[in-house]
């Protein structure tokens, strides 16, 4: 994924993969171990994730997978030299025992590179990249029944397919699928929106959560904004009278980059 190389290039900034060569690193959220090809450069590659096919995507011999969750792992303490992770954090529920982890297993002096994202409240919180252009926000505008039934009311079934096929190849579905039946992919996808994929939280908690580690330096500690395009006055009222500031509805990541 494109998001992937980009984070991977830019973490490596810090390390370049020339230097990575007597380092170790853990890639939390590695996903099948696609994520762990970006550092292969370095001695030692631990990917760490939850999913069943961990490792299936990956396989090398200077790369071991651990399924285990970032939020309790057995991995060492003061061990690694880069901890890496990339669109995971924002699908962990307990990010303040995640974050500890990661202090955890990371050397002093070593680099912890993290970005969640998309958050929750953003535009694109949902995941369903292109599927709401027409209804931003809808996520946190609409119930999960409505949303089912805009579904049916305003997309056709060749438009909820493809969705619905990332869903079941990462074993994300919750009702069988029946060929032909948009109702079926239409409640997949109202399902997987309000399901324990996401933690829902909001964009503080990040940054109040990573200001707490015990690092030697920051380098950030930041949320990126980006939607004011798609935010109409009438949006940004309908989401005031819900709770939600445009502050926190713009906010579309957290990356923390730090030294131990």
């Amino acid at each position: 994924m494109d998001y992937l190389n980009y984070f991977a290039n830019d973490c490596l900034r810090y390390i370049p993969s020339h230097k990575l060569r007597d380092k170790k690193v853990l890639v939390v959220g590695c996903n099948n171990g696609r994520d762990c090809r970006f550092f292969l450069e370095a001695a030692v590659v631990h990917g760490l994730d939850v999913c069943e096919d961990i490792g299936q995507g990956l396989t090398h011999e200077k790369v071991s997978y651990f399924q285990e969750s970032v939020e309790s792992t057995t991995r060492p303490d003061n061990y690694y030299d880069l901890v890496f992770s990339a669109a995971t954090m924002e699908h962990i529920p307990n990010i303040e025992a995640a974050f500890s982890e990661i202090w955890r297993v990371t050397k002093p002096g070593g680099l912890i590179y993290c970005v969640a994202a998309p958050l929750w409240n953003s535009y694109e919180g949902h995941h369903q990249y292109g599927l709401f252009a027409d209804y931003p926000w809808i996520h946190l505008r609409l119930s999960k029944d409505d949303i089912f039934l805009y579904l049916q009311k305003h997309k056709q079934l060749e438009n909820l397919k493809p969705l619905v096929a990332i869903l079941e190849q990462e074993g994300l579905l919750l009702t069988s699928l029946e060929s032909e039946n948009q109702d079926i992919y239409a409640k997949n996808l109202a399902d997987f929106i309000f399901s324990d994929y996401f933690n829902f939280l909001p964009s503080n908690r990040y940054i109040e959560t990573a200001l707490s580690l015990d690092v030697s330096y920051v380098i950030r500690n930041d949320i990126w904004q980006d939607g004011e395009q798609y935010l109409t006055d009438a949006i940004l009222a309908e989401l005031n009278s819900k709770g939600y500031s445009k502050d926190e509805v713009l906010s579309v990541s957290h990356t923390y980059v730090a030294i131990k």
